[in-house]
């Protein structure tokens, strides 16, 4: 297996609202010989990325490399000042759908003379790479969904909570500003969570966050307009609309912990069950664990999907 890192400058990303960088770090794995048509595999992160090369990811890498799976894959730095990346595009945050579908994959493509192209990821990542494959049959040929962002209510009830608390304390922007300019611990990270969702599902360039919260300030009751801009992109509410699209993916996998801390065995199980019902072809699993230290999975989905793709 070889590995390296190539850096490329997006204009997606160029002049964007929070100042992040627009060049971007990518981590390119290979096998030591690299043929042409091999697919080209994306890791949409569930968090703020690093580049190492000695880590479990690159260890999960080298075992499947090893295993025999012909393929290009790249792990891109879509890090923000949230620390979180929805993957679509915001006017608040910046276009990550665009530099995903218009940049990073026609320059991998073009480079390595990749065939077709998958999406796999965790938690925001899974969430990601169904909302780009769906949003992108043209482009995308299948995904792996682990335990992604689904059933908004659930998941988000006790950050939302918090984010509550914290801001009649602080002030929004007083908070914003606080936590974005440090690292933030693991209970800031669920304000973070918060304003990092609210920038991507409802941008408001009026408001000097850049963002509408889905809560009243003074009460903390939800506010049913904005909401609702949340839960367009819902994945077990939005799945009807793409059953077409769907169709078209050569493989799906979706799997869920049974002890998700944020309850999204409750989302991932709606989202099976809806494509269950409609005849969606897919994989799905619920594992004995949580949300966190399970790359391992990408042992089962990867060579599932790399399976599918050379059967079809």
């Amino acid at each position: 297996m070889k590995t390296e890192i190539l850096k490329i400058e997006s204009e997606a990303l160029r002049d964007n609202f929070l100042n992040d960088p627009d060049e971007r770090e990518v981590l390119v794995y290979t096998p030591d010989d690299v043929e042409d048509g091999y697919p080209l595999m994306i890791e949409l992160a569930g968090t703020n990325w690093k580049p190492r090369t000695h880590n479990k990811f690159s260890a999960i890498m080298e075992k499947l490399f090893g295993q025999g799976l012909k393929a290009v894959v790249i792990n891109p730095n879509f890090s923000t000042k949230y620390n979180i990346n929805q993957y679509i595009n915001s006017p608040a945050v910046g276009n990550y759908e665009d530099f995903i579908v218009k940049e990073l994959i026609p320059f991998f493509r073009e480079r390595y003379r990749t065939e077709r192209t998958i999406l796999f990821g965790k938690s925001s990542g899974g969430f990601g790479s169904y909302t780009i494959a769906v949003r992108h049959p043209d482009v995308i040929d299948g995904f792996a969904d682990h335990f992604g962002d689904s059933c908004f209510y659930y998941l988000y009830a006790d950050d939302l909570a918090c984010t509550f608390k914290a801001v009649e304390s602080k002030g929004r922007m007083n908070l914003l500003k606080e936590l974005t300019s440090r690292r933030p611990s693991d209970e800031e990270m669920r304000i973070l969570n918060i304003f990092g969702s609210s920038a991507f599902y409802s941008p408001d360039m009026d408001n000097e966050s850049g963002f509408d919260l889905p809560f009243d300030e003074e009460t903390g009751e939800i506010i049913d307009d904005v909401w609702k801009r949340w839960i367009e992109f819902d994945p077990a509410k939005n799945v009807l609309r793409h059953l077409d699209n769907l169709r078209k993916m050569k493989a799906i996998y979706i799997d869920v912990g049974k002890n998700d801390e944020y309850r999204l065995y409750i989302g991932s199980r709606s989202l099976h069950k809806k494509l269950e019902k409609n005849g969606i072809d897919h994989h799905y699993e619920e594992f004995d664990g949580g949300h966190f230290g399970n790359s391992e999975r990408y042992l089962a989905s990867i060579p599932y999907i790399y399976e599918r793709l050379k059967e079809s």
